[in-house]
C-alpha cells in the first residue's frame, strides 16, 4: 500500500465515522435485536478460500467457507446473502495431526483447546484478508481455532458497492473542503441508488444484522459458545452481540472501545489534540533533537497548507479526468494521526512530523505530485458502501453532525477542521434520503452484563482513546478493565506474545476472579518509543513523481547513482584482489606514493566507505519501510545519517585518490590499468557524492 493510499484510507475513516448520542429529531426505524425469523437458512458450504494465492499457508491451517443468511430477518421473504468466514485451525491441534514425535526438549509443547475464539473485524466494511496474515502469526492461534466472518457487503460476503470509489472519476475536482464534502455525499448516494436498483435491502445493513450473523456462524457451526474478541468497530459488534446472543459468548474481549451508544467517539478534534500532546510530550521527556522547535513549526506549517491549498498535475487521467489531483490540506494532521494506530511506528513520529514541516515550506511540485497522484490509487479490500449503509443506520452520521458544531470548537492547532458542520449535515442528510434513517436508539444503549470480559485500551489510542473504554467498563459487572501504556489501536492484537498469554488465560477459566488474573504485561505496557532522527530528504519522492508520470524519467538518474556504486564495487574486489594475489607473489611490485600512503591504499578506503555507505542507506530506507511506509515522508531511518556521511567522505578521499595517483604516476609511471582504476574510482566517489548533495541526501 502507497503512503497516499495510507493517509487517503485514514481520510475516509476520519469522515466516515462519526458518534455522540444525537439530540436532533430524526425518522427512527422501530426494530428491536430480539425480532427475528431465521438466523440461517443452511448449513455451512466448504470453498477454497479466495485469498490462497495471495496468503502463504501449511496445508489445512486455513479453511473457508459460507453460510447462507437472510437480508433482513425483520422482513418476511427477505432476499439471501451468502456470507464468507474463515477459519484458522490452531497450530497445536496440526501438530497432533502430523504425531510428530521427534520434537526437541526444549521445544514448545502445545495443548490444543476445545473451545474456539470467533474474532469481529473492524471498519466497519474491513476485509478479512488483513487479518488473517496477521493472525496467522498471533500466538493466540497456536492453541486455539479462530474463526473470522467476512461482514455481509463486503467482498466475496456479496460486496455492497463494488467499485464506490472507482466510479465517476470525473466528479474527483474538489480542491477545497466544501467541494470534497460535496463530491463525499454525491458518491454515497450514487451507491446507494445502485444497489436499491439491484435489490438490495439497505436497512438491513446495521450492527443488529451483523450481529445475528455473528449468531448464525454459530449455530451454523455447531457451537454452544464460544469466545468473542472483538477490536474497533468489532468492539461495538461484541456489545451488540451481548444484546442479540448473550447465551453463545462464553467470554468477551473487547479492545479499542467503541461504545454501543457511539458517545464521544469521533469527537475527532479532541482526540487529535490529545495525541499530538502525547507526542510532545515524550519529545520533551526524551529531550530528543528531532523535537527541538518540532511543535510550533508543525502547526506553522500545517496552516500553511490549509491556508494555500495545493493542486497539482494529475499523471494518470482514468484516475483524474480534470488532470488535476488535490494535496490533502490537512496531511499534517492525519500522517502521525495514522502511524499512531500501531506503537511499532511511533518512533518515527516527530521525524514524520519534521519531515511535513520542511515539505510544505518549501513546496515543491514534484513532492506534491507524488502524494496526490497516489491518492488515486484504491482498493476492494475495504468496503466503503457497507461501511457507509452502517454508519446512516447506526446513527453514526446523523451522530457527527449533531456534535459537529461543538467538536469545532476544540483547539486542536490548526486552523481548519477535519469536517465542517455543512459537510456533516449533509452526509447525515443524504442518509435519511437514501431511507436509511438511525435505526431505534433502544438497541444502542450501553450495555449491562455479567459476561466475564476483559475490557483493553491503548493509552495512545488515536480515534479510540481509553476514555471510551473507561465509559462502558462499569456495565460488564463480572469485568476487568485494562488500560495499556503506551499502545497504539487494538494492543490485544499488535502485542502478540503479551496478550496471547493473558487472553489464553483468561479464555480457559472465564468464571475466575478476573481482578486475580496476571494481566502484568499488558498493564505494564509497551515500550516507550525511543524517537528516531531520520535522515531528511524528499528525493525519493521527486523520483517516484518522475516513475508515475513517465518511468523512463527515472533511468537517467538511476544510471548515475547506480554506475558509481558498480565501479566502487569492482574496484574494492580488484584491489584487495590485487594484494591478496602479491602477498604470495615471488616478484612484490609496489605502488610508488606518499610514503605509507598510496593511491592503493586510498582507492581501498574510497570504495569502503562508498559501499558502506550505500549499504548503510540501503539498510535505513528498509528499516523505514519496515516502520511504517508513512514514515518515508521523512526520509530514510537510521544509520542511513551515517551512511550519508560515509558516501560524502568517499568523495573527499575520491579527490585524495586523484590527487596521489597524478603525483605518483608523475614521479614514477603507473601500469596502465592501475592508473585507469584508481581514476575511475576516485571519480566515482566524486560523482556519487555530489549527486547525493545536489539530490539532499546528507546528513544535516
Amino acid at each position: 500500500m502507497t503512503i497516499s493510499k495510507q493517509l487517503y484510507l485514514v481520510a475516509l475513516l476520519v469522515f466516515g465515522l462519526c458518534t455522540q448520542p444525537f439530540a436532533q429529531e430524526l425518522p427512527a426505524v422501530d426494530d428491536s435485536t430480539n425480532a427475528l425469523i431465521n438466523d440461517y437458512v443452511s448449513d455451512v458450504t466448504r470453498v477454497v478460500c479466495p485469498f490462497k494465492n495471495d496468503i502463504d499457508y501449511e496445508p489445512g491451517r486455513v479453511r473457508c467457507g459460507f453460510i447462507t443468511v437472510p437480508e433482513n430477518r425483520e422482513v418476511p421473504d427477505s432476499r439471501l446473502l451468502r456470507i464468507i468466514f474463515t477459519h484458522i485451525t490452531a497450530q497445536a491441534s496440526l501438530d497432533i495431526e502430523d504425531d510428530d514425535t521427534s520434537a526437541k526438549e526444549d521445544e514448545e509443547i502445545l495443548e490444543s483447546r476445545a473451545d474456539p475464539i470467533i474474532y469481529l473485524t473492524g471498519g466497519p466494511g474491513a476485509g478479512i484478508e488483513f487479518y488473517v496474515k496477521r493472525f496467522l502469526k498471533h500466538d493466540l492461534t497456536k492453541t486455539r481455532d479462530l474463526y473470522i466472518l467476512n461482514q455481509r457487503g463486503i467482498g466475496d460476503s456479496e460486496e455492497l458497492c463494488p467499485y464506490y470509489d472507482a466510479t465517476s472519476r470525473e466528479l474527483v475536482l474538489a480542491d477545497n473542503q466544501k467541494g470534497q464534502e460535496i463530491e463525499d455525499a454525491e458518491r454515497m448516494k450514487a451507491c446507494f441508488a445502485a444497489a436499491t436498483n439491484r435489490g438490495v435491502d439497505l436497512s438491513a445493513y446495521n450492527t443488529v444484522e451483523n450481529a445475528r450473523d455473528v449468531r448464525a456462524l454459530r449455530q451454523a457451526l455447531g457451537f454452544e459458545s464460544w469466545n468473542v474478541w472483538g477490536i474497533s468497530y468489532g468492539s461495538h459488534l461484541g456489545q451488540m452481540l451481548v444484546n442479540v446472543d448473550p447465551e453463545g459468548i462464553r467470554a468477551l474481549v473487547l479492545d479499542a472501545i467503541v461504545r454501543n451508544d457511539l458517545g464521544d467517539l469521533m469527537r475527532i478534534h479532541r482526540w487529535v489534540a490529545r495525541n499530538h500532546e502525547n507526542v510532545f510530550t515524550e519529545c520533551a521527556r526524551q529531550g530528543a533533537a528531532i523535537c527541538e522547535g518540532l511543535e510550533q513549526a508543525f502547526y506553522a506549517a500545517g496552516n500553511a497548507l490549509i491556508a494555500n491549498p495545493v493542486m497539482v498535475d494529475a499523471f494518470d487521467e482514468e484516475l483524474f479526468p480534470s488532470g488535476k489531483a488535490n494535496v490533502p490540506a490537512l496531511i499534517a494532521a492525519f500522517a502521525p494521526f495514522s502511524m499512531l494506530y500501531e506503537q511499532d511506528e511511533h518512533p518515527a513520529i516527530p521525524s514524520v512530523m519534521r519531515g511535513l514541516v520542511n515539505m510544505i515550506d518549501n513546496r515543491d511540485d514534484e513532492v506534491f505530485q507524488a502524494l496526490a497522484n497516489g491518492a488515486g490509487e484504491f482498493s476492494r479490500s475495504t468496503g466503503l458502501g457497507m461501511g457507509s449503509a452502517i454508519r446512516c443506520n447506526d446513527g453514526y452520521m446523523a451522530a457527527e453532525a449533531s456534535i459537529a458544531a461543538e467538536d469545532l470548537q476544540e483547539d486542536y492547532g490548526f486552523n481548519h477542521g477535519a469536517f465542517s458542520v455543512e459537510g456533516s449535515q449533509l452526509m447525515a442528510d443524504a442518509c435519511v434520503e437514501a431511507g436509511l434513517a438511525p435505526r431505534d436508539r433502544k438497541d444502542y444503549q450501553l450495555i449491562q452484563s455479567t459476561i466475564p470480559t476483559l475490557v483493553v485500551n491503548g493509552y495512545w489510542d488515536p480515534i479510540t482513546p481509553p476514555a471510551l473504554a473507561e465509559r462502558i467498563a462499569p456495565g460488564f459487572s463480572n469485568g476487568r478493565l485494562i488500560i495499556v501504556p503506551y499502545a497504539g489501536h487494538g494492543p490485544t492484537r499488535s502485542m502478540s506474545e503479551c496478550a496471547s498469554q493473558v487472553l489464553t488465560d483468561f479464555f480457559d477459566n472465564p468464571s475466575q476472579n478476573l481482578a486475580e488474573l496476571d494481566a502484568t504485561c499488558l498493564e505494564e505496557g509497551a515500550e516507550p518509543p525511543e524517537f528516531l532522527d531520520y535522515l531528511q530528504t524528499d528525493m525519493h519522492l521527486k523520483l517516484a513523481a518522475r516513475a508515475m508520470d513517465e518511468p523512463k524519467n527515472v533511468v537517467v538518474p538511476g544510471l548515475l547513482a547506480s554506475t558509481p556504486v558498480i565501479i566502487s564495487l569492482l574496484g574494492l574486489i580488484m584491489i584487495s584482489w590485487g594484494a591478496i594475489t602479491r602477498r604470495f607473489s615471488s616478484s612484490n611490485i609496489d605502488v610508488p606514493g606518499l610514503g605509507p600512503i598510496t593511491p592503493r591504499l586510498i582507492a581501498f578506503i574510497t570504495t569502503l566507505f562508498l559501499l558502506m555507505g550505500v549499504g548503510l542507506i540501503g539498510l535505513g530506507v528498509q528499516a523505514a519501510v519496515e516502520i511504517s511506509e508513512v514514515s518515508l515522508i521523512a526520509g530514510f531511518a537510521p544509520p542511513a545519517s551515517i551512511g550519508a556521511l560515509l558516501v560524502l567522505l568517499a568523495g573527499l578521499f575520491g579527490i585524495a585518490t586523484l590527487v596521489l595517483t597524478l603525483k605518483a604516476h608523475k614521479k614514477s609511471p603507473l601500469r596502465k590499468r592501475s592508473r585507469i582504476g584508481f581514476v575511475l574510482v576516485g571519480l566515482s566517489a566524486i560523482v556519487l557524492s555530489f549527486l547525493f548533495v545536489s539530490w539532499g541526501i546528507t546528513p544535516w
